[in-house]
């Protein structure tokens, strides 16, 4: 990987140019839904990522890592940061093949629903741009139903 990113951890959520929480409930439980999450499958069904790739071994913990390419351009690398089985993921991009982004973070929380038989996904993304110190005003409320769309894509995997 070319270059490297600024290490970053939860500050980052308060301190990112953008922050984009998403939220979907699924008629899955919490469990389902964290293997899902976990799998090689994840994000397969949207159209920036074409590939995800596990380099660590399973079972995943805080430290695993994965590479996923975006667009056919940009391979980055994720570290897990934190890993609570069943409740919540976090990660950080430490590396990436171009100079796209100063910081990304995402954090995935879930929360059991109607007595365990569903759960509440909130994802929520931090990113910094590179050249972009302030975001234009409309990236925000397009990323918000863009995120929430692409979150809702997990239940094709469901």
């Amino acid at each position: 990987m070319a270059y490297a990113l600024k290490p970053i951890g939860d500050e980052w959520f308060e301190t990112a140019p953008l922050v984009v929480p998403a939220a979907v409930e699924l008629d899955a439980p919490v469990e389902r839904v964290w293997d899902a999450l976990g799998s090689d499958a994840m994000w397969s069904w949207a159209p920036i990522i074409d590939q995800v790739e596990w380099i660590t071994p399973r079972p995943h913990a805080a430290g695993s890592i994965r590479r996923l390419r975006m667009l056919k351009a940009n391979v980055i690398e994720e570290e897990f940061y934190r890993w609570e089985t069943n409740q919540r993921a976090t990660f950080r991009v430490t590396h990436q093949t171009r100079p796209m982004l100063d910081g990304l973070a995402e954090d995935f929380l879930l929360e059991p629903l109607r007595g365990g038989a569903a759960t509440r996904l909130t994802w929520t993304m931090a990113i910094g741009i590179k050249g972009l110190p302030a975001p234009p005003s409309f990236l925000k409320p397009a990323l918000i139903k863009g995120n929430a769309a692409a979150i809702g894509g997990i239940k094709t995997i469901l």
